[in-house]
């Protein structure tokens, strides 16, 4: 196990494994257009904070963001549907889900 200096560090290290492992799945354009093809529902990375490998992309209605032991992470549409850009998307998509691991509150994510 990697030492690390703080909470922090070890919240960001499991964001980038989390985010890695879903860029492992699936290429940032692919994201981009499951969000864009269901920009009536929301797109949800979900993952166990235990097994980050194991990340996968729910489409879903009405579908609840948790910050739990289960991450359930709203993919943000902004970037996709109302101004296309993936550089912002990726950093947004990537904020959102290093603010799930530290438990905000929904409010508080990229949409």
């Amino acid at each position: 196990m990697l030492e690390c200096d703080s909470e922090d560090e070890l919240k960001q290290m499991l964001a980038e494994r989390i985010f890695r492992s879903l860029m492992s799945k699936h290429s940032i354009e692919d994201v981009m257009k499951v969000v864009e093809e269901n920009k009536d529902k929301t797109v949800y990375v979900v993952v166990p904070r235990s097994e980050p490998e194991t990340v996968s992309l729910v489409t879903d209605v009405a579908g609840r963001y948790s910050s739990g032991e289960l991450l359930i992470i709203p993919v943000p549409k902004k970037f996709v549907v109302l101004e296309p850009d993936k550089n912002y998307f990726k950093q947004t998509l990537k904020a959102n889900i290093f603010l799930a691991i530290t438990g905000v509150d929904e409010k508080e994510l990229h949409k």
